[in-house]
């Protein structure tokens, strides 16, 4: 039986200016509904790997920044706002064979949250028995994106995964095992497979899906069996679209059947995203092919857009192929309007109410 036990995952990113406010709102709106929650990721980590590039890779003695995002308005700019626009880009410096972050900045950040989560949850503002949830970006999702060559880019996947076990190391010891919860962004390594790794001019040595597989197996052996993990499979969110649109389910299924056979320690869930315009049983149908053994799966079926009644549909399809799952976003609505938020919790209430299993 998986360890994620509520219908409701929020991705991670979630409008707000601070934590505790962002922590206080979801408390109030699906706090009965999930095993975990996010701290909204508020501030530079909304934009998910940008957090990367502004707090550790610029300025780092060792890497040479040679592009940033552009100008808005004459003023600087630190995340690209589409796919297409010019973004960060880094490159190892002349003469150096070893790079070495101390920390990536993520269990800092959560140990800030953490505090707030808990003055909240013994406040009754977040129910008793919820977790503490932290998204991480997996490995090629954390560097690739950034460089330029083949060789950066195995330089900097050795410092990545060096620096990734020490900020587990500090999240379990900031935050007990037994209440946090470990989420894998994996965003870049399902491009990676969706391409074939035609993703520009350079591509790193090897095939992308077993890449991925060494990535996950790698740091999840840094995880304490005792703290619940699971993997977001994304499609990308830059500007609300998605770099490449899947056309079924079928490779993320792949992906979360080889991590499930090939990751020593369980994984207790799978997220996978559902566009808003597919509620037809071809998109779904490759679930009948998912071997997760007691993993929780969430389907991403949730859009503001067309509400609960878009949610059900998609909802109702799915279940000619999957008796049993939880419900979300396609991915982190941090870039979304605040005011927007109340409205989308909701929507994920109402849903799962409905769903088997449904408390």
């Amino acid at each position: 039986m998986s360890r994620m036990s509520g219908q409701v995952l929020l991705v991670g990113s979630i409008p707000g200016d601070t934590a505790e406010e962002v922590l206080r709102a979801c408390g109030r709106g699906v706090g009965e509904c999930v095993t975990s929650l996010p701290d909204g990721e508020t501030g530079y980590r909304r934009m998910f790997i940008h957090f990367l590039a502004v707090k550790t890779y610029h300025g780092h003695p060792v890497l040479e920044t040679i592009q940033q995002p552009r100008q808005v308005e004459g003023e600087e700019s630190w995340f690209s706002r589409d796919y297409d626009e010019e973004g960060w880009l880094f490159k190892v410096k002349d003469g150096i064979d070893a790079i070495r972050f101390d920390h990536l900045g993520y269990a800092a950040e959560a140990k800030k949250s953490y505090q707030d989560f808990c003055t909240l949850r013994d406040k009754g503002a977040i129910p008793s028995g919820v977790k503490f949830q932290v998204s991480l970006p997996l490995t090629e999702s954390g560097i690739r994106s950034f460089l330029t060559s083949t060789r950066d880019f195995d330089l900097m996947w050795i410092a990545y995964e060096e620096a990734m076990a020490r900020e587990l190391a500090a999240l379990v010891d900031a935050i007990p095992a037994d209440d946090l919860v470990i989420q894998w962004d994996i965003c870049v390594e399902v491009f990676a497979v969706a391409l074939q790794d035609q993703m520009g001019p350079w591509q790193p040595a090897g095939d992308p899906f077993e890449r991925y597989l060494t990535a996950l197996t790698t740091l999840a052996t840094h995880v304490p069996a005792q703290v619940p993990m699971g993997c977001h499979l994304c499609y990308g969110d830059l500007g609300h679209k998605h770099l490449v649109e899947p056309a079924d389910l079928s490779l993320v299924v792949r992906m979360a059947n080889a991590a499930h056979s090939a990751v020593a320690r369980p994984v207790d869930f799978y997220h996978m995203p559902v566009p808003r315009n597919r509620d037809d049983a071809a998109y779904f149908a490759p679930l009948t092919a998912l071997a997760i053994g007691d993993a929780k799966l969430f389907l991403g079926l949730i859009h503001h857009t067309d509400g609960v009644a878009g949610a059900q549909r998609r909802v109702q399809t799915a279940h000619q192929y999957r008796s049993d799952f939880g419900i979300a976003t396609e991915c982190g609505f941090g870039r979304r309007p605040a005011e927007t938020i109340p409205e989308l919790l909701r929507i994920h209430r109402e849903v799962a109410s409905g769903l088997s299993g449904a408390a």
